[in-house]
């Protein structure tokens, strides 16, 4: 009997097909036992490692595979992904190569192919291997998707969304697609259809997290007199910045009960003290369903309140409120005749903080200018820049350590409010200094790791009308959003 008819064999890859890895890998090596030569098996055992995510021992498996059999359908393949996942990239891409050499027909490597070169900003390259495995297979929408997000970054918009819609049409709940398509229409400032597109982020990056999922959905501005659940979503930044939409939801007749981060409680208490229809309460807080008439993602505010940019206008300078014990007590300790100038310079966001990230010693036209007083306002360890910026160009950074940036948000306010101004990446600073309305001077990337609400072609945020935006001229180049900084800062100085 050979080994495709053992029963064994069978139910393992029955396991492994419904995601069953740790049952399907148990069986595959006892197979292993009878059966230590076998290229197929050692490559099952390679996947099934692969797909609980050690690495490791998945390598081992699949070069033991190649010794076996050097030309192994799918091995180089699983090879490429392995490494990649390892981020060894030089031979995540040799061992693709090697896969096509053996199969050049082969369209889903290069989709991953092209995948990794655009991870390592080559993007003519990636894009060449999209277009192959399109050429390839013209019903693989993943290529078409991948591409697209390519074009977007050249700006050009129009291809992308036709790319993307074809994506969706053949693939059924393309779900990434949808998301792509929902950020390109909101960065392009096309919020219908740009909302539209949003609502399908519970199916990908938030699945499962969509609550109160038996009351129905606030649609209806014109409602009066209902119980309503806003629910926060997202990161601590999202969450800002659709807050900037809540004094309109308030605004109407009905009672609220609105669910966030308990980091903002006590500031979204104090700032909407003059409501009297609201309350704040911890996201997780138990909320008695019989009593709520309807709900509301807080991310669907846009959909009912933003759907051009003329809806912008009701925005405030400032939305949010500082303790003022707190921002007295900072001062006190903050004693200076410069202009107090806040900087944050990363993003710790896993998929795009490295695009949004700046290194500290890029600042330098900026730091060191005499006239300022700058402040760390930068979450996380921060010790080896404040220490560098000391020790090799006697620059002294403002920071207050005993802070926790993460944690204690009203902290972080307090101290955002005794700065004058505030320059700052794309991370949850800019958010917080642009809702209470300080001048705020933010870096954005040219393309990749640029977030929709940072608007294709504004020098001056919708969202936060105290911000004003500077995007790179080229990939990873921030100095010319340096240079222009620097002159906009000095302006500061002529005004003192």
């Amino acid at each position: 009997m050979s080994l495709n008819e053992d029963p064994r064999f069978i139910q393992a890859c029955k396991f492994a097909g419904h995601g069953r890895y740790s049952e399907s890998l148990n069986i595959f090596l006892e197979l292993e036992r009878n059966e230590p030569q076998h290229a197929t098996l050692m490559l099952m055992i390679a996947s099934n490692y692969f797909e609980l995510k050690e690495y490791v021992q998945s390598l081992v498996a699949i070069n033991k595979c190649l010794e076996i059999d050097p030309k192994h359908n799918q091995a180089n393949h699983l090879k490429g992904n392995t490494m990649r996942a390892m981020k060894n990239f030089h031979d995540a891409l040799k061992a693709y190569e090697d896969e096509l050499k053996i199969n050049p027909s082969y369209s889903d490597v290069l989709n991953d192919m092209g995948t990794l070169l655009f991870k390592l900003s080559r993007e003519d390259e990636a894009l060449q291997a999209y277009d192959k495995a399109i050429r390839l297979d013209a019903t693989y929408a993943d290529p078409l998707h991948n591409k697209a997000i390519i074009l977007k970054g050249w700006a050009q918009f129009d291809e992308a969304k036709k790319l993307l819609k074809k994506a969706t049409q053949l693939k059924k709940n393309f779900y990434e697609a949808f998301a792509e398509l929902a950020n390109l229409h909101l960065y392009l400032c096309e919020f219908i259809d740009g909302w539209d597109y949003y609502a399908t982020r519970f199916e990908l990056e938030l699945k499962g997290q969509e609550k109160f999922e038996s009351i129905s959905s606030w649609t209806n501005t014109s409602v009066q007199n209902k119980k309503i659940v806003i629910y926060g979503e997202q990161g601590l930044g999202d969450q800002i910045l659709f807050g900037t939409i809540l004094r309109e939801a308030l605004l109407s007749h009905n009672d609220f009960i609105v669910l966030v981060d308990s980091r903002l409680i006590s500031i979204l208490r104090r700032s909407f003290n003059d409501f009297k229809n609201v309350v704040f309460l911890e996201i997780e807080s138990k909320v008695n369903d019989e009593a709520i008439d309807l709900k509301l993602a807080i991310g669907d505010l846009g959909k009912l309140f933003r759907t051009s940019i003329k809806s912008f206008v009701t925005n405030k300078d400032k939305y949010l409120c500082a303790d003022l014990a707190r921002v007295g007590m900072l001062k006190q300790k903050i004693k200076t005749n410069k202009i107090n100038c806040g900087i944050s310079w990363k993003s710790s966001r896993d998929t795009i903080g490295r695009d949004k990230s700046i290194a500290i010693e890029e600042w330098l036209p900026i730091l060191q200018l005499q006239a300022f007083n700058f402040i760390n306002l930068q979450y996380g360890d921060t010790s080896r820049e404040v220490n560098l910026l000391e020790d090799e160009y006697k620059i002294q950074m403002t920071d207050i350590a005993e802070l926790d940036k993460f944690n204690d948000i009203e902290g972080l306010l307090a101290l955002i409010d005794v700065c004058d101004i505030v320059i700052t990446t794309s991370n949850v600073t800019a958010h917080i200094a642009g809702a209470l309305g300080k001048k705020v001077f933010l870096m954005v990337p040219y393309s990749k790791g640029r977030i929709w609400y940072w608007h294709e072609g504004l020098k001056q945020s919708l969202w936060y009308p105290s911000i004003q935006i500077f995007t790179q001229t080229k990939a990873g180049d921030w100095s010319v959003p340096i240079s222009e900084i620097k002159e906009e800062i000095a302006k500061e100085i002529s005004h003192e």
